[in-house]
């Protein structure tokens, strides 16, 4: 799933230890359904989407919005002035609101929802949208998400992060953003088999489409391929650098991605913020994912240099807002 870098599902989608139902009356009709989803599970996601085959496919998806004003005008730079063209939203970040008003303004933006089940910086912290009393198990003593996914993974119990999720959902349409997709904030959403279908039954209760890579075919044994259907879109590839890419370099490393990048549907995750005072202080103590490391994403994704590779490569670029309607919520 992180190309290269596979670590299960708690490596899926970001930081630290960076990791998805309808009626028919006459004979005629479900004939013609049970043909046309034939067809469609023949075809590969870039020919759904009206393109070769062999095209290779790639989202250049911005995480975090919502957790500072600094990732927010960031972001939102990178999406009105860059190929950057996803991102996703943390519901239960202070900055949250400043986020969903900028998302009601600009519906045509492809947003979607970083689900949040953790708090991981040293002193800037948040919780559920839920009720504390309704989620006991998802908090630790300060009434925090835990810091860590393996903490939420000793003590969460899977009914009551499906109902923070479903939440969290519901508060972001209450806000008025369109939502066009969901993934999973340091992949905690995705980090048990438990977590994992309540995520995915999640994403299919809204008609969005939930992050997932291939790996989750694998998954038999708990019952995972099981829960999917031919309206969940399955990624090909995840991409999202780690320590020791952003040590030699990111601009390096991402023009390695856009090098090497295969036909299907690929998922290349950033973090877009600025370098200055607030989010200095937000990552304070976490060298890696910190303030530095966001600017350099920044820099490069805002860069000519990034505009030509992704032109040379002959990458095409397509958003969740694409794939849920032409494929989640297609009739």
């Amino acid at each position: 799933m992180l190309k290269g870098n596979a670590n299960i599902f708690v490596a899926f989608l970001d930081k630290s230890t960076h990791m998805n139902n309808r009626k028919l009356h006459a004979l005629g009709y479900a004939l013609l359904f049970g043909l046309s989803s034939v067809f469609a599970q023949n075809q590969t996601i870039a020919e759904r989407l009206g393109y070769p085959a062999d095209a290779k496919l790639l989202i250049i998806h911005a995480d975090d919005l919502g957790v500072t004003h600094s990732e927010n005008k960031a972001s939102i730079s990178g999406l009105e002035e860059s190929p950057v063209n996803s991102a996703s939203i943390m519901v239960p970040c202070p900055w949250f609101p400043e986020i969903a008003a900028y998302a009601r303004e600009n519906k045509t933006q492809d947003l979607g929802l970083h689900l949040t089940l953790t708090s991981e910086w040293k002193y800037y912290k948040w919780g559920p949208v839920t009720s504390r009393d309704s989620v006991p198990s998802l908090v630790n003593k300060d009434g925090y998400f835990y810091s860590a996914v393996d903490s939420l993974g000793m003590y969460g119990t899977a009914s009551e992060v499906a109902i923070e999720l479903r939440n969290q959902v519901k508060k972001a349409y209450r806000f008025g953003i369109d939502v066009t997709h969901l993934d999973a904030h340091m992949g905690a959403a995705v980090s048990r088999p438990d977590y994992l279908a309540a995520y995915i039954k999640v994403g299919q209760e809204f008609k969005l489409p939930v992050l997932l890579d291939q790996r989750v075919q694998a998954m038999g044994e708990v019952g995972i391929p099981q829960l999917l259907n031919d309206k969940d879109v399955i990624v090909d590839q995840i991409y999202t650098a780690l320590p020791p890419d952003y040590e030699k370099g990111m601009a390096q490393y991402y023009l390695e991605v856009f090098k090497g990048l295969q036909p299907g549907l690929n998922c290349l995750l950033i973090h877009l913020a600025y370098d200055d005072t607030e989010m200095k202080a937000v990552t304070v103590d976490h060298p890696h994912w910190g303030a530095a490391w966001r600017q350099a994403d920044y820099d490069f994704f805002t860069s000519k240099e990034c505009a030509a590779a992704l032109k040379e490569q002959n990458i095409v670029l397509v958003t969740w807002r694409t794939l849920r309607d032409k494929i989640t919520r297609a009739e």
